[in-house]
């Protein structure tokens, strides 16, 4: 097969990667958190941009991987149990 027909996995779509960020960021807060994610997004934006795409598609496709980390961050949330709370 060429390699003009070879297409990478999105990182959006690579659900082990999605969950480990978001249970490292689950564990951080404010400017901790913040530089955590910027080093990720940088090293995911060269990895993108290494495996053939334009930096463009690749900044697309790195936001769209943290749209997923919200979301599992948000489904870890929604997970948890609620305590109950007595008068």
């Amino acid at each position: 097969m060429s390699p003009e027909k070879v297409r990478a996995f999105p990182i959006d779509r690579q659900l082990f990667l999605v969950r480990e960020v978001a249970a490292k960021l689950d564990n951080l807060h404010g400017e901790t958190a913040a530089s955590f994610w910027r080093a990720k997004a940088a090293e995911l934006l060269d990895l993108v941009v290494g495996s053939g795409r334009d930096r463009a598609t690749a900044s697309d496709e790195v936001r769209r991987f943290f749209l997923a980390v919200q979301r599992e961050l948000s489904a870890g949330l929604a997970a948890e149990p609620t305590p109950i709370l007595s008068a």
